[in-house]
């Protein structure tokens, strides 16, 4: 826990009295880790993006007794998105774009969709002439308003669920296949999952949807996902064009593809009723938050101090600034006394490793000394004529 929270930090949050929550994404591992610390925090309300179908298999209430667990989504739709213009689907000149990275091996056979989603389109999609974008390297990714520009210069855009089929409650079956692959980095990932989590692969599957779905139905582009419930949100042949994992009905998806107006009826739809409901917003969540802390708040956990005045928060602010810019002073002092104190040792012991060269020289007999000064001409002389020492 000290990679995120410190010891002095952690002891004055478990001191604190008043109500305490906890927001988590990407819980598939370190669970157990994830428990124990939520108990010594005191935590009263987990906000998790794991259904309450499957929350008693991540988080059994007897491990987290009296916590409220709540579930959100793992994003909502972005307002400033709603009222942007964006070009008609005919003016648009990618026919599918993606955007994707390859997902570590022991997150499970659910979380390669992500990326395996990609190839196997495009392939299908070769025999269409699609205009296809579509990429699974670091380098290729789009990020702030560069990805958004890209999204609504798309007609389409492929998607999956998110989440993983691998709950790794110990953080083991991580560590065993980052080991494995140290050794060896061309296994597979049916080989690693034969090895470390062949039992564990689909046993729960934590299947969510992506906020990139909220983004593309706000931009009107068109989606083609694999089949899947995302999160109770989105409907097949509504408000998506549903693609079987094995792609076998990519003819039924190219129909749509290329009907302009079979097309558009799906994107308004996605439009008026996900991108607009008002369920999908922000604000939503946060009155879904008001209602948790409502439950499980009591009296006693009332402040008892004060609240700080806006100019306190700023005093606050400047006063830890300096502290920071004192202690970075510091530490440079100290690197720079230590590098002064290091150089110094090294020129003490170079002078005394030289007077006990000349004190032993003194004691060699004159023979021993001339063939010794011989050896040494000459592996100089050797060292430049090669340019070592040149």
């Amino acid at each position: 826990m000290d990679t995120y929270i410190g010891p002095n930090l952690r002891a004055a949050i478990c001191r604190f009295k008043g109500l305490k929550a906890a927001f988590i994404q990407d819980e598939y591992r370190w669970i157990n880790d994830t428990m124990t610390a939520f108990r010594q925090l005191g935590v009263h309300i987990l906000f998790s993006v794991v259904p309450q179908e499957i929350m008693d298999d991540y988080y059994p209430q007897d491990r987290l007794p009296n916590v409220v667990r709540e579930t959100v989504l793992t994003g909502y739709v972005p307002g400033e998105l709603l009222d942007r213009t964006v070009p008609r689907l005919e003016d648009r000149s990618i026919d599918v774009g993606y955007r994707a990275r390859k997902v570590p091996d022991w997150l499970g056979s659910f979380a390669q969709e992500k990326w395996l989603i990609s190839g196997r389109f495009e392939a299908d999609a070769a025999q269409y002439g699609l205009t296809c974008d579509m990429s699974t390297r670091e380098e290729d990714r789009i990020y702030g308003e560069n990805w958004i520009k890209f999204l609504a210069n798309c007609k389409a855009v492929l998607g999956t669920e998110s989440g993983a089929s691998v709950c790794d409650f110990t953080g083991e079956i991580q560590r065993n296949v980052d080991q494995h692959l140290a050794r060896d980095p061309s296994a597979s990932f049916e080989t690693l999952r034969d090895l470390y989590f062949k039992d564990e692969d689909n046993r729960v599957v934590l299947a969510v949807i992506s906020p990139r779905c909220f983004e593309a139905a706000a931009l009107q582009t068109l989606m083609i996902l694999y089949e899947g419930t995302y999160s109770g949100r989105l409907e097949p042949w509504r408000h998506y064009v549903p693609l079987k994992k094995d792609h076998s009905n990519m003819a039924e998806v190219m129909e749509v593809l290329r009907d302009p107006v079979r097309a558009q009826e799906i994107v308004d739809r996605a439009y008026r009723e996900v991108a607009l409901n008002p369920d999908n917003s922000f604000e939503a969540m946060v009155r879904q938050v008001d209602r948790a802390i409502d439950r499980r708040y009591h009296p006693e956990m009332a402040a008892t101090k004060r609240c700080y005045a806006e100019g306190e928060l700023v005093a606050l602010v400047a006063r830890e600034k300096r502290r920071t810019r004192r202690r970075e002073l510091m530490q440079k002092v100290m690197r720079k006394a230590k590098q002064t104190v290091r150089h110094r040792l090294v020129v003490i012991a170079k002078v005394v490793a030289a007077n006990g060269v000349i004190h032993v020289a003194r004691l060699t007999p004159g023979p021993i000394r001339r063939w010794a000064k011989r050896i040494v001409l000459r592996h100089t002389r050797i060292r430049r004529l090669i340019g070592i020492d040149a």
